[in-house]
């Protein structure tokens, strides 16, 4: 199969029924032509400058998708077209190329010219058995390039010399030089076109989420909102593109590459005449396992920026609170470790993802920066913490960091332990968790023991829960300026 038959069904994919584009694509047509076939006809320019849409999508793990229409006056027939001013990490097995409904379009072949970052290799060959210039010290010396490889041989007036690349000066670039990669397209059209429309692959763009939180702890609630920073590391400048962000987890096979770190300056991004409000611009649809966030419009970014735009508006969300209790000691061992007499819970909240203003947008993944007010009235840093992708309806849990007015001593009253031949020893012992509260509020604490999956509680105060096998819980609420004591037995079974 050809790659024009084979580009054929994946341009029909890709943009034949998307909202950018609408219904004027079409793809390019197979074509039985040897795929190396050159056309006579001199070349025509498409460069970046012709270019009236764009669309940029970005996925997760360094990979973005190019969909863009430019400009062109392309008589029916033969033709050689010249697309320039594409990304120096572009991806070019993954180029199509396509135009309007009305007209076929068929492609012999699409070349890579290896301009931009592989420039100088290109230039040197180009010189092959030409006279060209070395430099050797500050001395220029005439000569003719033999040959290039890693290294370059000359042929100079003492003979075949060995000279780095380097040091190799090349005079005059050749017709329709450029510093960026340019694929030249033969194709044939049954119709004059006016543009035509082209989607690629490209390594260097990533983005991230980061959720600024607003935590009250009086009504238990939790203001979140999220933003995402893009990132432009593709040694290319991108001008009034609409932005589509797609969170999940895509399989991959390598990994796209990169021209160089991001500046670490940021700017914001205008939304496209006049911008929708922010509780517009977030639109969201999902394909198979992606969810698309989005779009964007009116984004610019030269190589090296770092953009920030709203993601989701800010949603006001039920906190419940927690404060853990974990039990550090082995339970065949829990005898000899004594007492623990002060130990601090971990601060949790868990809120549920309801959905947003559509309810139907997942939480992607990203680092949460959570602030409060303090006694003062003022704003302050409280905690971050991370969280993974969260669909609608899931819980997602933010910890705080270890309380200060909330504390606990675990003793162990009585223990015994027994061997037995052939078999595990057998144990039991009574245990007394004591939770001191010290703040002017009420908490729900939650203790946690582990213990083997054969071992039973044979008696408690509080009555105990089991959520999975190996471990045991209680959950007690535990008064402002209070204390609370917990005290349970356990034995082996077997």
């Amino acid at each position: 199969m050809s790659a024009a038959l084979r580009n054929r069904f994946a341009l029909a994919a890709l943009l034949g029924s998307t909202v950018f584009f609408g219904p004027d694509i079409h793809t390019a047509q197979a074509q039985t032509e040897a795929e190396n076939t050159r056309t006579t006809t001199p070349s025509i320019a498409i460069p970046a400058s012709n270019r009236t849409k764009l669309q940029l999508t970005v996925y997760p793990g360094n990979l973005s998708l190019i969909a863009e229409q430019r400009n062109a006056t392309i008589p029916e027939g033969q033709n050689l077209l010249r697309i320039g001013g594409l990304p120096q990490t572009i991806m070019d097995e993954s180029f199509l190329l396509g135009t309007s409904m009305d007209s076929d379009l068929v492609w012999t072949s699409i070349r890579n010219r290896i301009n931009g970052k592989d420039s100088i290799d290109s230039l040197l060959r180009d010189q092959i058995g030409k006279t060209v210039t070395i430099r050797r010290g500050d001395d220029l010396i005439g000569g003719t390039l033999l040959a290039v490889s890693h290294i370059a041989l000359v042929q100079t007036d003492l003979g075949v010399e060995q000279v780095p690349l380097d040091q190799v000066i090349v005079a005059d670039l050749p017709d329709g030089f450029t510093a960026a990669p340019t694929l030249d397209a033969d194709i044939a059209t049954t119709d004059p076109l006016d543009h035509v429309s082209m989607a690629y692959l490209l390594g260097g763009i990533g983005w991230n989420t980061s959720y600024v939180a607003y935590y009250n702890s009086a009504e238990n609630s939790l203001n979140l909102a999220a933003i995402a920073k893009v990132i432009n590391a593709s040694g290319s400048d991108f001008d009034d593109a609409q932005l589509r962000l797609v969170a999940g987890d895509p399989n991959r096979v390598s990994q796209p590459p990169m021209v160089k770190s991001a500046r670490t300056e940021m700017m914001m991004s205008a939304m496209a005449d006049g911008a929708a409000s922010a509780a517009e611009a977030p639109g969201r649809e999902s394909f198979e396992n992606l969810h698309v966030y989005g779009p964007f419009g009116g984004l610019s970014m030269k190589d090296g920026d770092t953009v920030i735009v709203p993601l989701m508006d800010a949603q006001t969300l039920t906190a419940e609170r927690h404060a853990i209790f974990e039990a550090a000691s082995n339970p065949y061992n829990m005898g000899q470790n004594g007492g623990q007499d002060f130990i601090r819970p971990n601060l949790e909240i868990k809120i549920t993802n309801t959905g947003g203003a559509d309810e139907e947008t997942p939480w992607p993944d990203g680092t949460v920066r959570i602030f409060a007010n303090t006694s003062a009235g003022d704003t302050g840093y409280l905690s971050e913490d991370h969280i993974s992708l969260t669909p609608v309806g899931r819980d997602a849990t933010l910890r705080l960091g270890k309380a200060s007015e909330l504390s606990g001593t675990r003793d162990v009253t009585a223990f015994s332990r027994k061997s037995r031949p052939n078999l595990p020893d057998e144990v039991s012992a009574d245990v007394s968790w004591t939770i001191t509260n010290t703040s002017d509020r009420a908490e729900t604490v939650t203790i946690r023991e582990n213990l083997p999956t054969d071992w039973e509680v044979t008696s408690q105060s509080h009555k105990h829960d089991r959520p999975e096998p190996g471990l045991v819980t209680w959950e007690i609420e535990v008064p402002a300026d209070d204390e609370v004591t917990v005290n349970w037995s356990v034995a082996s079974t077997s």
